[in-house]
Protein backbone atom coordinates (compact mmCIF):
# COMPACT_ATOMS: atom_id res chain seq x y z
CA UNK A 1 0.00 0.00 0.00
CA UNK A 2 2.83 2.23 -0.20
CA UNK A 3 1.28 4.33 -2.87
CA UNK A 4 -1.44 5.61 -0.35
CA UNK A 5 -1.48 8.39 1.27
CA UNK A 6 -2.56 8.82 5.13
CA UNK A 7 -5.32 11.42 5.96
CA UNK A 8 -5.66 12.42 10.06
CA UNK A 9 -9.11 12.24 11.33
CA UNK A 10 -10.75 13.96 14.09
CA UNK A 11 -14.02 12.80 16.08
CA UNK A 12 -16.78 14.87 18.33
CA UNK A 13 -18.88 13.27 19.90
CA UNK A 14 -22.86 15.06 19.43
CA UNK A 15 -24.15 12.22 21.76
CA UNK A 16 -22.90 9.47 24.43
CA UNK A 17 -20.73 7.02 22.66
CA UNK A 18 -21.67 3.17 24.19
CA UNK A 19 -19.35 0.48 23.25
CA UNK A 20 -19.25 -2.29 25.60
CA UNK A 21 -15.94 -3.67 26.24
CA UNK A 22 -17.57 -7.04 26.66
CA UNK A 23 -20.16 -8.10 24.69
CA UNK A 24 -21.68 -11.06 27.00
CA UNK A 25 -22.18 -9.01 29.77
CA UNK A 26 -24.90 -5.62 30.44
CA UNK A 27 -22.98 -4.44 33.15
CA UNK A 28 -19.76 -3.94 31.15
CA UNK A 29 -18.05 -0.72 30.98
CA UNK A 30 -17.18 1.57 28.37
CA UNK A 31 -14.12 1.73 25.37
CA UNK A 32 -11.39 4.32 25.48
CA UNK A 33 -11.53 4.01 21.74
CA UNK A 34 -13.26 3.49 18.62
CA UNK A 35 -12.18 0.32 16.73
CA UNK A 36 -11.34 1.18 13.48
CA UNK A 37 -14.22 -1.89 12.84
CA UNK A 38 -16.43 0.22 13.91
CA UNK A 39 -15.27 3.32 11.74
CA UNK A 40 -15.51 1.13 8.60
CA UNK A 41 -19.07 -0.31 9.41
CA UNK A 42 -20.22 3.08 10.13
CA UNK A 43 -19.11 4.73 6.66
CA UNK A 44 -19.86 1.10 5.06
CA UNK A 45 -23.44 1.72 6.78
CA UNK A 46 -23.77 5.42 5.35
CA UNK A 47 -23.07 4.23 1.81
CA UNK A 48 -25.65 1.49 1.75
CA UNK A 49 -28.23 4.41 3.24
CA UNK A 50 -27.26 6.87 -0.17
CA UNK A 51 -26.97 3.98 -2.77
CA UNK A 52 -28.75 1.45 -1.44
CA UNK A 53 -26.32 -1.81 -2.63
CA UNK A 54 -23.22 -2.99 -2.14
CA UNK A 55 -21.51 -2.24 -5.50
CA UNK A 56 -18.00 -2.05 -7.11
CA UNK A 57 -17.08 1.16 -5.03
CA UNK A 58 -18.69 -0.32 -2.26
CA UNK A 59 -16.01 -2.86 -2.46
CA UNK A 60 -12.99 -0.99 -3.41
CA UNK A 61 -14.03 1.45 0.32
CA UNK A 62 -14.59 -1.15 2.87
CA UNK A 63 -13.42 -4.46 1.17
CA UNK A 64 -10.17 -4.18 -0.33
CA UNK A 65 -7.22 -3.91 2.28
CA UNK A 66 -4.87 -2.41 -0.72
CA UNK A 67 -6.97 0.50 -1.27
CA UNK A 68 -8.67 1.57 2.16
CA UNK A 69 -7.77 1.32 5.65
CA UNK A 70 -9.51 2.83 8.66
CA UNK A 71 -7.55 3.25 11.86
CA UNK A 72 -8.72 3.53 15.09
CA UNK A 73 -10.03 6.66 16.92
CA UNK A 74 -8.38 7.06 20.02
CA UNK A 75 -8.15 10.12 22.61
CA UNK A 76 -4.30 10.93 21.69
CA UNK A 77 -2.20 10.71 18.75
CA UNK A 78 -0.04 7.61 20.32
CA UNK A 79 -0.44 4.29 22.25
CA UNK A 80 2.27 3.81 25.08
CA UNK A 81 4.22 0.72 24.35
CA UNK A 82 3.92 -2.04 26.80
CA UNK A 83 7.69 -1.30 27.69
CA UNK A 84 6.52 1.86 28.96
CA UNK A 85 6.44 2.13 32.90
CA UNK A 86 5.79 5.10 35.53
CA UNK A 87 6.15 5.72 38.88
CA UNK A 88 4.08 3.32 41.00
CA UNK A 89 2.88 6.07 43.09
CA UNK A 90 2.85 9.29 41.09
CA UNK A 91 2.74 8.00 37.55
CA UNK A 92 4.02 10.49 35.16
CA UNK A 93 4.11 13.02 38.01
CA UNK A 94 7.18 11.91 38.96
CA UNK A 95 8.89 9.65 35.89
CA UNK A 96 8.55 7.90 32.13
CA UNK A 97 10.98 4.96 31.54
CA UNK A 98 10.85 2.50 28.32
CA UNK A 99 11.97 -1.01 29.42
CA UNK A 100 12.82 -2.55 26.02
CA UNK A 101 16.69 -1.86 26.38
CA UNK A 102 16.71 -3.49 29.56
CA UNK A 103 14.96 -6.57 28.53
CA UNK A 104 17.23 -6.89 25.79
CA UNK A 105 20.07 -6.70 28.25
CA UNK A 106 18.28 -9.39 30.18
CA UNK A 107 17.66 -11.72 27.63
CA UNK A 108 21.71 -11.45 26.09
CA UNK A 109 22.82 -12.15 30.05
CA UNK A 110 20.04 -14.92 30.72
CA UNK A 111 20.61 -13.90 34.05
CA UNK A 112 20.35 -10.86 36.65
CA UNK A 113 21.63 -6.98 35.94
CA UNK A 114 24.08 -5.65 37.69
CA UNK A 115 22.38 -3.95 41.36
CA UNK A 116 23.28 -0.69 39.74
CA UNK A 117 21.42 -1.06 36.50
CA UNK A 118 18.02 -2.86 38.50
CA UNK A 119 17.79 -0.21 40.11
CA UNK A 120 17.61 2.25 37.14
CA UNK A 121 15.16 0.28 35.45
CA UNK A 122 12.74 -0.99 38.47
CA UNK A 123 12.50 2.02 40.75
CA UNK A 124 11.14 5.51 40.28
CA UNK A 125 14.62 8.12 40.19
CA UNK A 126 12.86 10.77 41.87
CA UNK A 127 11.25 8.52 45.11
CA UNK A 128 12.71 5.18 44.61
CA UNK A 129 9.03 3.34 44.49
CA UNK A 130 8.48 0.84 42.46
CA UNK A 131 8.12 1.38 38.01
CA UNK A 132 4.70 -0.06 37.07
CA UNK A 133 3.44 -0.61 33.23
CA UNK A 134 2.69 2.56 31.85
CA UNK A 135 -0.74 2.16 29.79
CA UNK A 136 -3.19 4.76 27.84
CA UNK A 137 -2.38 7.21 25.29
CA UNK A 138 -0.04 10.60 25.04
CA UNK A 139 0.72 13.02 22.59
CA UNK A 140 4.59 15.29 22.43
CA UNK A 141 3.46 18.82 23.17
CA UNK A 142 6.25 20.71 22.24
CA UNK A 143 8.80 18.23 22.95
CA UNK A 144 7.51 17.23 26.37
CA UNK A 145 5.60 14.13 26.75
CA UNK A 146 1.65 14.56 27.78
CA UNK A 147 -0.36 11.77 28.79
CA UNK A 148 -4.20 11.64 27.21
CA UNK A 149 -6.57 12.12 30.07
CA UNK A 150 -9.00 13.95 28.71
CA UNK A 151 -11.50 10.82 28.02
CA UNK A 152 -14.79 11.03 30.09
CA UNK A 153 -17.51 8.44 30.72
CA UNK A 154 -21.17 8.34 31.90
CA UNK A 155 -23.59 6.13 32.98
CA UNK A 156 -26.88 6.33 32.36
CA UNK A 157 -29.82 3.89 33.73
CA UNK A 158 -32.27 2.53 31.71
CA UNK A 159 -35.37 -0.12 31.58
CA UNK A 160 -36.44 -2.36 29.11
CA UNK A 161 -39.71 -1.61 27.00
CA UNK A 162 -42.34 -4.41 26.54
CA UNK A 163 -42.84 -4.40 23.37
CA UNK A 164 -46.65 -5.61 22.98
CA UNK A 165 -47.57 -2.75 26.12
CA UNK A 166 -45.12 -0.10 24.76
CA UNK A 167 -44.32 0.73 28.79
CA UNK A 168 -41.65 -0.28 31.13
CA UNK A 169 -40.93 -4.72 31.31
CA UNK A 170 -40.68 -5.52 34.32
CA UNK A 171 -37.25 -6.61 35.83
CA UNK A 172 -35.42 -5.12 33.26
CA UNK A 173 -33.43 -2.48 34.73
CA UNK A 174 -29.62 -2.01 33.38
CA UNK A 175 -26.68 0.45 33.29
CA UNK A 176 -24.78 1.68 29.69
CA UNK A 177 -21.52 3.16 30.57
CA UNK A 178 -20.91 5.36 27.53
CA UNK A 179 -17.57 7.72 26.48
CA UNK A 180 -19.68 11.68 27.28
CA UNK A 181 -18.70 14.77 24.96
CA UNK A 182 -16.21 16.58 26.06
CA UNK A 183 -17.29 19.87 24.19
CA UNK A 184 -13.81 20.23 22.53
CA UNK A 185 -13.63 20.38 18.55
CA UNK A 186 -12.25 17.38 18.60
CA UNK A 187 -12.65 14.06 21.31
CA UNK A 188 -10.95 11.20 19.70
CA UNK A 189 -8.21 11.09 16.90
CA UNK A 190 -7.48 8.30 13.91
CA UNK A 191 -6.06 7.83 10.71
CA UNK A 192 -7.29 7.32 7.18
CA UNK A 193 -4.94 5.40 4.65
CA UNK A 194 -6.45 5.38 0.53
CA UNK A 195 -5.39 6.28 -2.84
CA UNK A 196 -6.68 9.71 -4.34
CA UNK A 197 -9.91 7.92 -5.79
CA UNK A 198 -11.14 5.80 -2.63
CA UNK A 199 -10.37 9.23 -0.60
CA UNK A 200 -12.56 11.14 -2.90
CA UNK A 201 -15.19 8.68 -2.47
CA UNK A 202 -15.34 9.12 1.48
CA UNK A 203 -15.56 12.56 1.72
CA UNK A 204 -18.43 12.66 -0.63
CA UNK A 205 -20.09 10.37 1.73
CA UNK A 206 -19.42 12.69 4.72
CA UNK A 207 -20.25 15.72 2.61
CA UNK A 208 -23.63 14.44 1.72
CA UNK A 209 -24.13 13.68 5.75
CA UNK A 210 -22.52 16.78 7.11
CA UNK A 211 -19.62 14.70 8.27
CA UNK A 212 -22.17 12.87 10.88
CA UNK A 213 -22.11 9.47 11.59
CA UNK A 214 -24.12 6.57 13.87
CA UNK A 215 -21.13 4.90 16.02
CA UNK A 216 -21.91 1.98 18.73
CA UNK A 217 -24.75 0.50 21.08
CA UNK A 218 -28.16 2.39 21.70
CA UNK A 219 -28.57 4.43 18.52
CA UNK A 220 -32.32 4.09 18.84
CA UNK A 221 -32.34 5.84 22.16
CA UNK A 222 -29.95 9.16 21.20
CA UNK A 223 -26.20 7.25 21.84
CA UNK A 224 -23.82 7.15 18.90
CA UNK A 225 -24.21 11.09 16.96
CA UNK A 226 -20.50 11.66 15.78
CA UNK A 227 -19.02 14.16 13.72
CA UNK A 228 -15.82 13.02 11.66
CA UNK A 229 -13.37 15.65 10.09
CA UNK A 230 -11.07 14.35 7.37
CA UNK A 231 -7.95 16.43 7.35
CA UNK A 232 -5.42 16.97 4.63
CA UNK A 233 -3.31 14.01 2.69
CA UNK A 234 0.19 13.41 4.10
CA UNK A 235 2.44 11.39 2.32
CA UNK A 236 2.65 7.71 3.15
CA UNK A 237 6.54 7.68 3.66
CA UNK A 238 7.49 9.67 6.72
CA UNK A 239 8.89 12.83 5.29
CA UNK A 240 8.61 15.40 7.91
CA UNK A 241 11.63 13.94 9.46
CA UNK A 242 14.83 15.27 7.96
CA UNK A 243 16.27 12.05 8.70
CA UNK A 244 15.22 9.00 6.25
CA UNK A 245 13.94 5.55 7.92
CA UNK A 246 17.06 4.41 8.12
CA UNK A 247 18.64 7.07 9.23
CA UNK A 248 16.37 6.76 12.32
CA UNK A 249 16.41 2.85 12.42
CA UNK A 250 20.39 3.12 12.32
CA UNK A 251 20.60 6.01 15.14
CA UNK A 252 18.44 3.73 17.17
CA UNK A 253 20.64 0.29 16.96
CA UNK A 254 23.65 2.46 17.24
CA UNK A 255 22.53 3.87 20.68
CA UNK A 256 21.55 0.61 22.11
CA UNK A 257 24.54 -1.12 21.27
CA UNK A 258 26.45 1.62 23.13
CA UNK A 259 24.20 1.41 26.62
CA UNK A 260 24.65 -2.66 26.33
CA UNK A 261 28.58 -1.95 25.36
CA UNK A 262 28.97 0.90 28.46
CA UNK A 263 28.74 0.48 32.46
CA UNK A 264 27.04 -0.41 33.93
CA UNK A 265 25.98 -3.37 31.80
CA UNK A 266 29.52 -3.61 29.96
CA UNK A 267 28.15 -6.77 27.81
CA UNK A 268 31.32 -6.96 25.29
CA UNK A 269 33.35 -7.90 28.33
CA UNK A 270 31.27 -10.06 29.97
CA UNK A 271 32.60 -13.84 28.68
CA UNK A 272 28.73 -15.09 29.13
CA UNK A 273 27.39 -12.80 27.21
CA UNK A 274 26.58 -13.37 23.76
CA UNK A 275 26.69 -9.91 22.53
CA UNK A 276 27.84 -8.75 18.69
CA UNK A 277 28.78 -5.17 19.26
CA UNK A 278 28.45 -4.80 15.30
CA UNK A 279 25.44 -6.23 15.32
CA UNK A 280 21.91 -4.03 13.86
CA UNK A 281 19.27 -4.20 16.45
CA UNK A 282 15.68 -3.46 15.09
CA UNK A 283 12.19 -3.55 16.93
CA UNK A 284 9.04 -4.29 15.66
CA UNK A 285 5.95 -2.60 17.09
CA UNK A 286 2.07 -2.74 16.94
CA UNK A 287 0.45 0.55 18.03
CA UNK A 288 -3.13 -0.56 16.66
CA UNK A 289 -2.74 -4.06 17.32
CA UNK A 290 -2.91 -7.14 14.78
CA UNK A 291 -4.41 -10.52 13.86
CA UNK A 292 -1.85 -12.85 13.18
CA UNK A 293 -2.17 -16.83 12.28
CA UNK A 294 -0.09 -19.48 11.31
CA UNK A 295 -0.38 -21.48 7.82
CA UNK A 296 -3.09 -23.39 9.77
CA UNK A 297 -4.58 -20.10 10.62
CA UNK A 298 -4.29 -20.92 14.35
CA UNK A 299 -3.33 -17.50 16.50
CA UNK A 300 -0.53 -16.82 17.20
CA UNK A 301 1.80 -14.33 18.96
CA UNK A 302 4.63 -14.81 16.50
CA UNK A 303 5.19 -12.06 13.12
CA UNK A 304 7.59 -15.02 11.96
CA UNK A 305 4.61 -17.08 11.15
CA UNK A 306 3.12 -14.50 8.69
CA UNK A 307 6.99 -12.61 7.41
CA UNK A 308 8.59 -15.69 6.38
CA UNK A 309 11.85 -14.07 6.19
CA UNK A 310 12.19 -13.65 9.83
CA UNK A 311 13.66 -16.34 12.35
CA UNK A 312 10.63 -17.65 14.67
CA UNK A 313 10.68 -16.85 18.63
CA UNK A 314 11.48 -20.43 20.80
CA UNK A 315 9.18 -22.16 23.14
CA UNK A 316 10.57 -20.11 26.48
CA UNK A 317 12.48 -23.79 27.50
CA UNK A 318 14.53 -23.62 24.26
CA UNK A 319 15.45 -19.39 24.85
CA UNK A 320 18.71 -19.75 26.60
CA UNK A 321 21.37 -19.48 26.12
CA UNK A 322 20.86 -16.72 23.21
CA UNK A 323 22.96 -18.28 21.15
CA UNK A 324 21.14 -21.73 20.77
CA UNK A 325 18.23 -20.35 19.38
CA UNK A 326 17.01 -20.66 15.75
CA UNK A 327 18.42 -18.03 13.15
CA UNK A 328 17.14 -17.20 9.67
CA UNK A 329 19.17 -16.25 6.72
CA UNK A 330 18.12 -13.57 4.39
CA UNK A 331 18.18 -14.84 0.60
CA UNK A 332 20.56 -11.56 0.15
CA UNK A 333 22.81 -12.40 2.70
CA UNK A 334 22.82 -12.15 6.35
CA UNK A 335 21.68 -13.67 9.54
CA UNK A 336 18.63 -12.74 11.89
CA UNK A 337 18.05 -14.12 15.38
CA UNK A 338 14.85 -13.00 17.50
CA UNK A 339 16.06 -11.21 20.90
CA UNK A 340 13.05 -9.94 22.70
CA UNK A 341 9.55 -9.75 23.07
CA UNK A 342 6.52 -8.01 25.00
CA UNK A 343 3.78 -9.61 23.62
CA UNK A 344 0.37 -11.01 24.89
CA UNK A 345 -3.09 -12.05 23.14
CA UNK A 346 -6.12 -10.11 23.51
CA UNK A 347 -9.65 -11.27 22.84
CA UNK A 348 -11.01 -9.37 19.68
CA UNK A 349 -15.06 -9.06 19.59
CA UNK A 350 -17.31 -7.13 17.42
CA UNK A 351 -21.24 -7.50 16.33
CA UNK A 352 -22.17 -8.28 12.56
CA UNK A 353 -25.33 -5.22 12.82
CA UNK A 354 -26.37 -6.69 9.04
CA UNK A 355 -26.76 -9.68 10.36
CA UNK A 356 -27.80 -9.30 13.73
CA UNK A 357 -25.54 -11.66 15.36
CA UNK A 358 -22.08 -11.62 17.20
CA UNK A 359 -19.12 -12.30 15.37
CA UNK A 360 -16.68 -14.57 15.87
CA UNK A 361 -14.39 -13.96 18.55
CA UNK A 362 -10.58 -13.68 17.56
CA UNK A 363 -7.40 -13.12 19.22
CA UNK A 364 -5.00 -10.09 18.75
CA UNK A 365 -2.11 -9.36 19.63
CA UNK A 366 -2.43 -6.73 22.10
CA UNK A 367 -1.62 -2.80 21.31
CA UNK A 368 1.52 -2.19 22.14
CA UNK A 369 3.25 -5.26 21.66
CA UNK A 370 7.11 -4.99 20.67
CA UNK A 371 9.66 -7.66 19.17
CA UNK A 372 13.20 -6.89 18.67
CA UNK A 373 15.76 -8.83 16.46
CA UNK A 374 19.22 -8.96 15.61
CA UNK A 375 21.12 -8.76 11.91
CA UNK A 376 24.67 -9.70 11.62
CA UNK A 377 25.79 -9.28 7.97
CA UNK A 378 27.84 -7.19 5.91
CA UNK A 379 26.47 -3.17 4.60
CA UNK A 380 25.25 -4.42 1.41
CA UNK A 381 23.53 -6.95 3.40
CA UNK A 382 21.92 -4.69 5.28
CA UNK A 383 20.61 -2.61 2.81
CA UNK A 384 18.81 -5.13 1.64
CA UNK A 385 17.10 -5.63 5.21
CA UNK A 386 16.05 -1.76 4.92
CA UNK A 387 14.10 -2.84 1.87
CA UNK A 388 12.28 -5.23 3.59
CA UNK A 389 11.39 -3.27 6.44
CA UNK A 390 10.24 -0.42 4.64
CA UNK A 391 7.80 -2.58 2.54
CA UNK A 392 6.79 -4.32 6.07
CA UNK A 393 6.17 -0.66 7.46
CA UNK A 394 4.29 0.07 4.29
CA UNK A 395 2.36 -2.84 4.08
CA UNK A 396 1.94 -4.17 7.61
CA UNK A 397 1.34 -7.16 8.36
CA UNK A 398 -1.84 -9.72 9.37
CA UNK A 399 -5.71 -9.79 8.96
CA UNK A 400 -8.09 -7.09 8.70
CA UNK A 401 -6.11 -4.47 7.97
CA UNK A 402 -8.60 -2.67 6.19
CA UNK A 403 -9.95 -2.35 9.56
CA UNK A 404 -6.84 -0.65 11.13
CA UNK A 405 -5.13 -4.19 12.82
CA UNK A 406 -1.15 -5.20 11.89
CA UNK A 407 -0.26 -1.35 11.68
CA UNK A 408 4.05 -2.00 12.04
CA UNK A 409 6.27 0.67 13.42
CA UNK A 410 9.68 -0.16 12.73
CA UNK A 411 12.25 0.72 16.15
CA UNK A 412 9.85 3.01 17.57
CA UNK A 413 11.68 6.65 18.72
CA UNK A 414 9.78 6.04 21.63
CA UNK A 415 12.04 3.14 23.52
CA UNK A 416 15.10 5.36 22.62
CA UNK A 417 13.68 8.54 23.58
CA UNK A 418 13.09 6.95 27.36
CA UNK A 419 15.18 4.38 27.74
CA UNK A 420 16.70 5.81 30.59
CA UNK A 421 14.01 7.62 33.42
CA UNK A 422 13.23 10.95 32.33
CA UNK A 423 11.26 13.08 35.27
CA UNK A 424 11.53 16.27 33.29
CA UNK A 425 10.07 15.36 29.76
CA UNK A 426 6.47 14.43 31.43
CA UNK A 427 3.72 17.13 31.42
CA UNK A 428 0.94 16.20 33.40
Amino acid sequence: MSSAGQVPITAQLLAPVAIKRNRQSERSGSVRSVAGTLVRGALAALYLQQHGQADAQFARLFLNEAICRFGPLDPGPHVFPSTAASCKRERLRHTIADLLWWRVAQHHLAGPLPEEAEADWRECARCRADLKAQDGFWRDDGGRLREMTGDRHETAAHVGIDRRTGTAAESMFYTLEALAPSGADADLYGWLRADDEALDAVRQLLRAEDGRVSIGHARTRGYGDVLLRLGEQVAAQDEQDSQTRVDRWTRWSRELNEVLAAPPLSLAHRESASYAPDGFFFGLSFPTGAVLVDRFLRYTLDPAQMIDWLPPMPAVADAFPLQARLTRSLPTGGVLRWVAALTRHERLRGWNAAHGLPRQDEWMVVRGAVYVYRFEGEQRQREALFTRLSALADDGVGLRRNEGFGVVAVSDEFHRRFHQQEVEQCMC
